[in-house]
């Protein structure tokens, strides 16, 4: 199994990847999201997932989708080993492989951090895990014969099975449960473009400051600010995939501060909000 970095990010020139990895961390420590769309599957173990502001619950077997737009962070109850397999896909190199009838792409059209949870047949788990593993083979033999169709007809036979099985499970099946910092992260969802600091959050609360801020990082592992800077660089990619300026993506996603929303937004998306537009032309 391959060690995963505390921070790495999807280029979005790269079409797809696939891992299967085994460690005690859980990836990336903070909020954040990718610049591609993300299939998540837990192989063993028990980990908490906040997608948005829901909390997910996820045993092994548990399949769960993040889109390019939705922040999320897993959270490893047990503190012991687990196991997954991740699998990264460009929205903009799947695509072309849609059709009128087979968009592949659906699972991942939907308001952020609802039906992120999909629940798999034995038979869909075991096909899965086998296609994944010809998909990851056909990467590390990237140089072999036929290597690279091998992996585009996995990757699109995985995005079938995922598609018919999220449209299966539906909504009610897969409900996230509900938090203690849950109010919080909805205020400030509701509120992302405006000033706000401890104060304000505490006094539009009626909350205690400091219990706000010990409440939202024994729930999290994160803190209140962190998740406010990831959630306003969502909304930055957002403004620039629909043609706003880089200037008007940073007043219109709340930052204000033109240099601070520079650096806020590489360090997030490892990109310049320019560059980052380009690539999204």
């Amino acid at each position: 199994m391959k060690k995963e970095s505390l921070y790495s990010y999807s280029e979005i020139s790269e079409p797809f990847s696939c891992d299967f990895t085994t460690s005690r961390a859980a990836g990336n420590v903070d909020f954040h999201m990718h610049n591609s769309h993300e299939i998540y599957l837990l192989l063993d173990g028990h980990i908490q997932y906040f997608v948005e502001n829901v909390r997910y619950e996820m045993n092994a077997g548990n399949l769960i989708l993040f889109s390019n737009h939705e922040i999320h962070k897993a959270i490893n109850v047990k503190n012991e080993p687990f196991t997954r397999l991740v699998i990264h896909v460009n929205p903009a190199f799947i695509r072309p492989y849609c059709t009128p009838g087979t968009n592949l792409l659906d699972c991942f059209h939907r308001d952020p951090g609802a039906n992120n949870l999909v629940l798999l047949s034995k038979p869909e788990y075991e096909r899965l895990l086998v296609m994944a593993k010809d998909l990851n083979q056909a990467q590390k033999n990237h140089c072999s014969y036929g290597s690279d169709l091998t992996a585009i007809t996995n990757l699109i036979q995985i995005l079938i099975l995922i598609n018919k099985a999220w449209k299966k499970t539906g909504s009610k099946k897969t409900s996230p449960r509900p938090h203690k910092a849950q109010a919080i992260m909805r205020y400030i969802d509701k509120n992302l473009t405006e000033p706000m600091t401890l104060d304000s959050i505490s006094k539009a609360l009626s909350i205690d400051k400091y219990y706000i801020s010990h409440l939202f990082k024994s729930e999290t592992e994160s803190s209140i600010f962190q998740y406010i800077v990831v959630k306003r660089v969502a909304l930055a990619k957002e403004l620039l995939i629909k043609g706003h300026t880089v200037s008007e993506a940073c007043h219109l996603s709340g930052f204000h501060d033109y240099s601070n929303f520079i650096r806020t937004f590489r360090q997030i998306t490892g990109y310049t909000p320019g560059r980052f537009k380009k690539l999204n032309q």
